[in-house]
Parts: structure tokens; C-alpha cells; sequence
């Protein structure tokens, strides 16, 4: 009888842990030059995500001054690695016109486990012709802000990492180990042209009528309660 006891309370114990989730990141962190009114708005930006589809953008976003960031976090747990993505940035690109052309405001994805040093994804801007904008998307390589957003937690699909979900997606295991093993905490967006480009030494180029960045939400596939 103890026997059974023991080995019962082992399987309740293991039940009623906290598995590791999926999950939104729910706090602003930074928000430098927000407005706090309209799209200027950075809340928009952690409460929850509601894409536009193909060729239309979400009004349910954050506007990133062109020259600030937006630092977020999952308030209280931590993104570790696991199997494919861990990360999805939501911007809010769009396709237009019959050429396979689309409108882009690329970002940067770093991210942090102290929220002081800072390790950003690997990108390179691969268009012939570096110096100018370009509407092709194969172009911006580990940029976020470059597929367009179908979900909805509204609406679905279920899976904000499934193929049907659009945005951009990133992995762990694409950084140094030591981020790698303990985990990201924080993650800060900005746009691309405020990057120098080391292949030319100048500013990533943005669109004419770009105005900064348009994040609709940050997701993180595996998060575990944090231990600080």
C-alpha cells in the first residue's frame, strides 16, 4: 500500500506542474517617444494580436518611432529554447499590386536576459542593389516585419507558429550559447534603417512612405516561470 501511495503521489506531483507554454508577451518594458493615444500607443503592442491578412495592415498595432525601439517581456517567465521557432514578431506588412511586390517596415529582433546586454538575430539585407529599398521579401534575411500577419486571436488559426499564421519567426538556437542556455527574457524591436549595414557602411534603406515599425505582438513558443 505505500508502494502505491508513493508512486501515486510521484504522478499527481508531475500532473500538476507547470508545463511549459505558449504565450504572449504581455509587458511593455521601453517605450521611447510613445504617445500613449492612438497608434502611438504601446499597449497596442502586448494585447494580443489581430492581423489584416494578405493586403491589408491591422489598426491594432504600436507605431515604433523611426528612430526609437520597443523593449517587451513576458513579465514573470522566461523563453527557452525547444523544438523549430521560439519566437514570432507580428509587424504588419502587406502585398500589393500583381508582382509579388510588398510593402515592408523591417525590424531588428535583440534579445536579452538581463535587459542590459543585448544579442540581436542573425539578418543581412541581400538586394543587388543595397543602397535603395527594395519590395521583395527573399531581399530582408532574418529581418522581422517582412510577412504579412492572417492571425488573429480572435479569429485563429489556433497556432500563432502554424504555416497559416504569417509573421516572422526566430530560433534560439540561431545564437551563442550562452543566451542560447539561460534563456531570453526581454526582446527589443527597432527598425532596420536605423542599422548601418556593414557591407556599404550606411542606414538599411526603408520605403518612402515608411514611418517606423508596426508591431502587432510578440509570441513565444516555450516559457517556463522564471527562478529570479
Amino acid at each position: 500500500m505505500n508502494r502505491v501511495f508513493i508512486v501515486l503521489s510521484m504522478v499527481v506531483g508531475a500532473a500538476c506542474a507547470s508545463p511549459p507554454e505558449v504565450g504572449h508577451a504581455g509587458l511593455v518594458v521601453e517605450a521611447p517617444g510613445a504617445s500613449g493615444t492612438g497608434f502611438g500607443d504601446p499597449q497596442r503592442a502586448v494585447n494580443g494580436v489581430h492581423g489584416g491578412g494578405l493586403r491589408a495592415q491591422s489598426l491594432d498595432v504600436y507605431s515604433v518611432p523611426p528612430d526609437s525601439y520597443l523593449v517587451v517581456s513576458w513579465d514573470g517567465r522566461r523563453l527557452i529554447d525547444g523544438p523549430g521557432a521560439d519566437l514570432v514578431v507580428f509587424e504588419n506588412p502587406f502585398d500589393y499590386g500583381d508582382t509579388g511586390d510588398r510593402f515592408m517596415d523591417p525590424a531588428v529582433v535583440e534579445v536579452s536576459t538581463d535587459g542590459e546586454v543585448w544579442t540581436a538575430f542573425p539578418f543581412r539585407y541581400l538586394a543587388e542593389r543595397p543602397e535603395e529599398y527594395s519590395p521583395r521579401p527573399a531581399d530582408w534575411s532574418g529581418f522581422a516585419g517582412v510577412t504579412p500577419v492572417l492571425y488573429d486571436d480572435d479569429l485563429g488559426p489556433p497556432d500563432p507558429f502554424g504555416e497559416g499564421a504569417g509573421g516572422d519567426r526566430f530560433d534560439l538556437a540561431d545564437l551563442p550559447d550562452g543566451l542560447h542556455d539561460a534563456g531570453v527574457r526581454f526582446v527589443r524591436l527597432s527598425a532596420a534603417s536605423g542599422w548601418t549595414n556593414p557591407d556599404i557602411g550606411e542606414a538599411y534603406p526603408r520605403a518612402a512612405v515608411s514611418d517606423g515599425i508596426d508591431i502587432d505582438g510578440v509570441v513565444g513558443r516555450t516559457l517556463v516561470v522564471d527562478d529570479q
